[in-house]
C-alpha cells in the first residue's frame, strides 16, 4: 500500500510562507489569487494488503508524528495494491516488494537502478538477499527474462545471475551523463527492435559502474558473445575515450550464456520519451514488450 499525507496550517492560523508567495505571485501579475497555504506531502509505503489496516496506521501516524494537531490538518489517500498498475507499451505493469515470494505472473522482472541499503558494504551486496531475489533466480533458471538496470547489474552480479563485478569508477567520481552505446546482439529478446551495430545514446548515473572480471571470465564473455553493449563514439567506434567508467573492454552490459538475463549500467528508462531528452532507450522495452510473450518458462 502507498499513502500520500497532505499537512497544512488549519485555518486560523497565520500562514507567513503562504503569504509571501501570495505576495510574490501578485508583484508577478498574478492579483488574482486571494490567498496560499504551504504545506506538506509526504508519502508512506506500507507493508500490508488490508486497506483498512493501512487507513488505522496512517491515521496514527498523523496524529501522533507527520502533523500537529493543534495548529496542521492532515488529509491523506490510500493507493491498494490493486491500483499501482500501469499501461507501458500496452503491457501492464505490477511493482514487487522486495519482501514478496510471489513474482505475480511477470514474464519479465526489471531491477531497477537506484541505492539498495544506500550500497553499504558494496553495491548489491545487502540487496542480493532480499526474500524476492530467491524467486528471480528460480524464475531466471526457468528461461524468463531478468533485466537489471544500474544498481539491478550490481544486485544481479552479486547473486551470482551474471559474471563479473562493477567496481568504483576509474575517475573516482559519480559520473552522470549521455553515452552511446554499440549494440552487438540483436538475436535477444531485449534487442530484437534494434539494429546490428546500432548506436543508442542512452545516459548513465552512477558512482561503482566500472565493470571488471578476471582474464578467463573476459574471455569466455567475448567468445560465448554475451557482451550485449560497449561504450562507443557517435560513429560507433568503441575507443577509450568513449568509456565513461574505466570499464574493461568498454563493457556497458552483458547477458548470461542463456540469453534471458541482462545486465546493463546505463539508463534505458531515462531516454524513453522526448521530454527526458531522447528516445532510445523506447527500442529495449518494446523488444521486452514484444519479445516476452514469446519466452517459454518451462
Amino acid at each position: 500500500m502507498i499513502a500520500r499525507v497532505i499537512v497544512t496550517p488549519k485555518p486560523v492560523v497565520n500562514d507567513p510562507q503562504g503569504l509571501t508567495v501570495k505576495q510574490g505571485l501578485a508583484s508577478l501579475g498574478f492579483r488574482e489569487v486571494s490567498d496560499v497555504r504551504i504545506g506538506k506531502y509526504i508519502e508512506v509505503n506500507l507493508d500490508t494488503s488490508s486497506e483498512h489496516e493501512a487507513r488505522e496506521r496512517v491515521e496514527a501516524m498523523c496524529r501522533q508524528l507527520l502533523a500537529n494537531h493543534v495548529i496542521e490538518d492532515f488529509r491523506f489517500d490510500i493507493e491498494p495494491e490493486r491500483k499501482r498498475r500501469y499501461q507501458v507499451l500496452g503491457q501492464e505493469l505490477t511493482y514487487l516488494w522486495h519482501k514478496d515470494a510471489d513474482l505475480k505472473g511477470c514474464d519479465c522482472i526489471i531491477l531497477p537502478g537506484g541505492f539498495a541499503y544506500g550500497d553499504h558494504l558494496r553495491t548489491g551486496a545487502i540487496a542480493r538477499f532480499a526474500p524476492v531475489m530467491e524467486k528471480v533466480g528460480e524464475f531466471a533458471d526457468r528461461g524468463g527474462l531478468v533485466w537489471g538496470i544500474c544498481n539491478g547489474f550490481q544486485v544481479l552480479c552479486e547473486a551470482g545471475l551474471l559474471p563479473g563485478a562493477l567496481i568504483r569508477n576509474a575517475s573516482l567520481e559519480f559520473r552522470c551523463e549521455w553515452t552511446n552505446l554499440a549494440v552487438e546482439r540483436t538475436d535477444l529478446a531485449f534487442t530484437s527492435q534494434c539494429e546490428e551495430r546500432e548506436v543508442l545514446r542512452v545516459p548513465i548515473a552512477h558512482g561503482e559502474g566500472s565493470y571488471f572480471a578476471d582474464p578467463a571470465t573476459l574471455s569466455r564473455l567475448e567468445q560465448r558473445g554475451q557482451v550485449v553493449f560497449r561504450y562507443c563514439d557517435s560513429n560507433g567506434r568503441v575507443v577509450p575515450n568513449a568509456n565513461p567508467n574505466g570499464s574493461l573492454h568498454n563493457i556497458a552490459g552483458i547477458v548470461n550464456a542463456r540469453g534471458n538475463v541482462l545486465g546493463m549500467m546505463p539508463h534505458p528508462e531515462r531516454c524513453s520519451e522526448a521530454e527526458l531528452g531522447g528516445t532510445d532507450g523506447l527500442k529495449l522495452f518494446r523488444s521486452v514488450a514484444e519479445s516476452a510473450m514469446k519466452v517459454l518458462v518451462s
